[in-house]
């Protein structure tokens, strides 16, 4: 455990998630709030903070290459921090880019496993990296990689029998089977799955899901790297502001 908060995974483990992240998220239990909306809340601020902080990182030209729950730690101020950056690779300086060489976790990587193609070459040193970079990010969006991950985590938060190792492992076979087509994989498992949290607010959450857990060459993926993540309609609803207030709210307190 880290000594400025627990991980993800700690409180995802705990048979009452996401209820135990409550106060620790907006600064107080919410009022008035039936717990299927209050738990899409505060799945949404986790997912906000997420995506904020691997949005820095991508703009800095730094792919994660391990998000999971286990390497996401809740602050006692509620806020998400990204740790563990072993595997990351800068693709600015060419560091850690190692095509053919993958120590992640199977149960979060996307079906690509690498970050750019098998078939580019090394990045070279700096500063032709540095120059490269930029090209190479718009060209093989090496971000979608730590974006697909985020949408597991997704699914696990939202959807509770997801959260022990075989249960994610079993359903990443059954995706696998599916050409990595979620909606195809829905399907297939709809009737051992509670997808409520997700089809809330007019499936948004679902919608979201679908743009994130997605084969990046598929032509139909449509695939959100951070920043078009973020403007999706997910975060936009008016719940969702209401959430924004609340922590405002507990900042001021604390």
């Amino acid at each position: 455990m880290s000594q400025s908060g627990r991980s993800l995974t700690d409180y995802m483990t705990d048979r009452n998630f996401s209820s135990n992240l409550e106060s620790v998220m907006f600064g107080r239990v919410l009022q008035g709030i039936d717990s299927s909306k209050r738990d899409a809340l505060i799945i949404k601020q986790i997912m906000r903070q997420m995506i904020i902080s691997l949005k820095k990182i991508h703009d800095s030209g730094i792919v994660h290459r391990d998000i999971k729950p286990a390497n996401l730690v809740v602050t006692k101020q509620g806020q998400i921090k990204l740790i563990d950056f072993g595997s990351a690779t800068d693709l600015r300086i060419g560091n850690n880019y190692v095509p053919n060489f993958t120590p992640l976790d199977p149960d979060y990587c996307p079906p690509e496993l690498y970050v750019l193609p098998e078939e580019t070459t090394s990045l070279p040193p700096e500063p032709v990296a540095s120059f490269r970079s930029p090209i190479l990010w718009q060209l093989k969006s090496p971000d979608l990689f730590d974006m697909y991950s985020a949408g597991i985590i997704l699914l696990q938060m939202a959807i509770p029998t997801l959260r022990s190792k075989s249960a994610l492992k079993n359903f990443n076979l059954e995706l696998r089977n599916c050409g990595f087509d979620l909606k195809k994989c829905r399907s297939f498992t709809r009737s051992r799955f509670d997808f409520r949290i997700l089809d809330g607010d007019s499936g948004r959450g679902w919608d979201l899901a679908t743009k994130l857990i997605s084969k990046r060459d598929s032509p139909a993926s449509g695939c959100l790297s951070a920043a078009a993540t973020l403007r999706h309609p997910y975060f936009l609803l008016g719940g969702d502001q209401a959430a924004l207030v609340l922590s405002k709210l507990s900042l001021s307190i604390k």
